[in-house]
């Protein structure tokens, strides 16, 4: 069956086949399409899905596959062109965010405080040490148990010590933030 033909069934009724015809023998042009926009081809591949749905959704509008063709593109232009704007946007953002004054202070905070913590982490004996930076690193007890080749219990029992050792060593610093955050000001 020629691909322009499959296309009368679309519009007239829920005919899933053509649709599926007309996707798959027009969306690796749309993609292509969509790509010399966007310069990244897993993007252009869900802008032009999306393309589709959108006709989906309105697919009893139209009776020639000219009009058809004609609104995937202009559908996937669009949504490239709001793309971009959106990316456009962010990069403004977070460039006025990085320039300003309150982000590099919060930076210097941050780094500070990790600063203070690593070092009273390294401070800890060695098994808990290994726990707590493993823990920080997002794993579960029983995967730093599997690493460490320990019971899950005792990961518990010296992560708990861990922790509540380095509360204690840690009050004594909170002075020291609170003076960095007032004099970064």
């Amino acid at each position: 069956m020629k691909l322009e033909n499959s296309f009368v069934g679309i519009s007239n009724k829920e005919d899933v086949k053509a649709f599926k015809q007309f996707f798959e023998g027009f969306y690796p042009s749309v993609c292509v399409f969509a790509g010399k926009y966007v310069k990244n081809a897993d993007l252009a591949e869900d802008l032009a899905q999306e393309a589709f749905i959108e006709f989906w959704k309105v697919k009893e509008n139209f009776t020639d596959i000219k009009a058809m063709k004609g609104f995937i593109y202009t559908v996937t232009r669009n949504k490239c062109l709001n793309d971009i704007k959106l990316r456009d946007i962010r990069e403004n953002i977070l460039r006025d965010k990085i320039s300003s004054d309150d982000y590099f202070y919060e930076m210097i905070l941050e780094e500070e405080t990790y600063n203070i913590v690593y070092r009273e982490v390294n401070n800890l004996a060695h098994q808990s040490r290994k726990i707590v930076l493993l823990s920080m690193e997002g794993n579960k007890n029983q995967e730093i148990a599997n690493q460490l080749n320990i019971s899950i219990n005792t990961v518990k029992t010296l992560k708990k010590n861990a922790y509540k050792e380095l509360r204690r060593q840690l009050k004594d610093h909170i002075f020291v933030l609170l003076l960095l955050c007032h004099f970064l000001k």
